[in-house]
């Protein structure tokens, strides 16, 4: 197994990686600067696309491929189509205007059936005003799960019939029956809690066995978590807060993680001089699955 810092600039609060695979590039976000960035890794060459003029400075917490081209993307106060060629936003769909000011759009992903999920989160970390919110075309986003403080985590089984997501700072990450034809949700019940290991579950992916991967924030590593939610595998990483993980490469076979550097005073910027870089993890010896877009 090898761990590489592949990213040339640190970010402030790196999240969203995603594989993508006609590109053959990883996008991700430095979600206070309202940042896309998008690395090259056969010719290292990263771009940085700022977007902050085209959102009036609304943070991004989350974006995925849009099947029209550019990006999906959940911003605070609603879900926009991102079109980082252009440096224009176009507004989907107003979301959380009747929630507190701290709130914000956070983690999200694409179903298999082209539906894109998101977790908002109070930024105070602690009052419990988030909430799961799907996103379908031709719909007005629906709620589908209330009151958490943090939402992360989200991802899907390989067989389309589990949901994960994650309550960060309640060290609980969730697991519902899913319904890929409808969207629908149930039956939600705890599949793991990080009570019993250092760090809090961030973003997250599954590998194409079925296993769960998450960062941990806090915790300086990603995790394996096999089916059963019993943790098999421990990866130490040169940073204190890894915010989410995604498989990518040519063969997905690649483990990229994303991190932050917002969070840490001077000097343990001095100590973590990777804090906010983006690694690669090389022969785990697992895949990863493609990553769906959203259909508009």
């Amino acid at each position: 197994m090898d761990i590489a810092c592949v990213s040339s600039v640190a970010n402030d609060l790196g999240e969203s990686p995603y594989w993508d695979a006609d590109a053959r590039r990883l996008c991700w976000i430095d979600a206070w600067k309202t940042e896309i960035h998008a690395l090259d890794p056969a010719s290292r060459e990263t771009r940085c696309i700022d977007l902050s003029d085209a959102l009036s400075g609304l943070p991004i917490g989350s974006i995925a491929p849009h099947t029209a081209g550019g990006l999906v993307a959940g911003v605070k106060g609603g879900f926009y189509h991102l079109d980082p060629e252009r440096c224009t936003a176009r507004l989907i769909a107003a979301v959380e205007a009747d929630r507190p000011a701290t709130n914000r759009l956070n983690d999200g992903k694409c179903d298999r059936a082209g539906r894109f999920w998101c977790a908002s989160v109070n930024t105070d970390h602690r009052t419990p005003t988030g909430a799961l919110w799907r996103l379908e075309s031709g719909r007005a986003p629906r709620l589908m799960y209330d009151g958490q403080a943090v939402g992360n985590g989200i991802a899907w089984s390989p067989d389309d019939r589990l949901m994960y997501f994650a309550d960060t700072f309640t060290r609980t990450v969730w697991q519902c029956d899913f319904d890929i034809a409808t969207g629908e949700i149930g039956n939600r019940r705890r599949f793991l809690s990080t009570d019993y290991i250092s760090g809090f579950v961030d973003g997250a992916t599954v590998d194409s066995d079925g296993c769960y991967w998450a960062a941990l924030f806090r915790g300086s590593a990603v995790a394996q978590f096999d089916p059963g939610g019993r943790l098999i595998r421990h990866i130490r990483l040169p940073v204190a807060n890894p915010t989410l993980c995604a498989f990518g490469g040519a063969d997905l076979d690649i483990l990229f993680v994303t991190s932050a550097s917002r969070f840490l005073d001077e000097a343990a910027r001095q100590a973590q001089p990777l804090a906010g870089h983006v690694f690669a993890i090389r022969g785990l010896g697992t895949r990863g699955i493609p990553e769906p877009r959203y259909c508009e």
